[in-house]
């Protein structure tokens, strides 16, 4: 049973990423970018886990704590690991030339969150078992990738618009907040409190491939997509019937 919910962890988060990068009819991305994002993502849950054993008492986030209490260390873990996936990988990826697509915001951030969240359900469900990685696959499975590509769109939303990247700021105090309150759900050992996080999970999931689809659009509609309004090459003017990124009769981006 251990066994088959690794695979299953594995196998959900290997399709979510087969499914951006697939659908994404933009500029393809350097192979190596995608790879970064994720080892960003690997490296952020390291150092969320350190940040979290020496600033968060063990205590404060246990079954029965106070709610005020675990509320307030709910939302320390939520801000730790939202910034922890976020930030470093926003930093060096912002002034990067390939960066430069509505659904690239949701990818990249997307496979950081993956690489995030992976190593985390494979070592709850080998430190506590089986029934807790039952509890992770129906609820955790893309949630540290949804809350991440979630603020990665308005990333390059602004980058696009030539906006402050700062901007972002709220987006990112939305995911830590429901970061904290799914958290704080999970622990508090309400029913009540249990069904909230149970829809946090469910609308942010949902979220991803809501905003993914925005996404598309919003690039289409820019001609950054090889599905939207490439109808005519902007190099040569040369009609670009398969509406490609680079037109076949000039060798050009269209």
């Amino acid at each position: 049973m251990l066994f088959i919910l690794l695979l299953v962890f594995v196998g959900i988060a290997a399709g979510l990423a087969w499914f951006l990068i697939a659908h994404d009819h933009g500029e393809r991305e350097p192979i190596a970018a995608l790879w970064m994002a994720a080892g960003f993502g690997v490296v952020g849950a390291l150092v969320a886990a350190w940040l979290e054993h020496w600033l968060i008492p063990a205590n404060n986030v246990l079954p029965g704590t106070a709610s005020g209490t675990l509320l307030t260390a709910s939302l320390a873990v939520g801000a730790i690991e939202e910034i922890c996936k976020f930030l470093p990988l926003a930093a060096v990826l912002y002034g990067r030339r390939y960066f430069n697509e509505h659904t690239d915001g949701v990818i990249y951030f997307a496979l950081a969150g993956l690489g995030f969240g992976l190593p985390e359900n494979i070592l709850y469900t080998l430190q506590y078992g089986s029934k807790t990685g039952l509890m992770r696959v129906l609820l955790t499975p893309m949630f540290h990738a949804a809350t991440t590509g979630l603020v990665g769109y308005y990333l390059a939303k602004r980058k696009l618009a030539g906006r402050s990247p700062f901007l972002v700021a709220v987006p990112l105090a939305a995911a830590i907040l429901l970061h904290g309150l799914y958290d704080f759900g999970l622990t508090s050992g309400s029913a009540l409190y249990s069904s909230i996080s149970i829809l946090i999970t469910l609308g942010v999931s949902a979220g991803l491939f809501l905003i993914f689809l925005k996404a598309t659009e919003h690039d289409q509609d820019l001609g950054l997509s090889a599905v939207g309004h490439n109808r005519f090459c902007r190099s040569c003017g040369t009609p670009n019937a398969q509406h490609h990124l680079y037109c076949t009769h000039c060798g050009q981006r269209a």
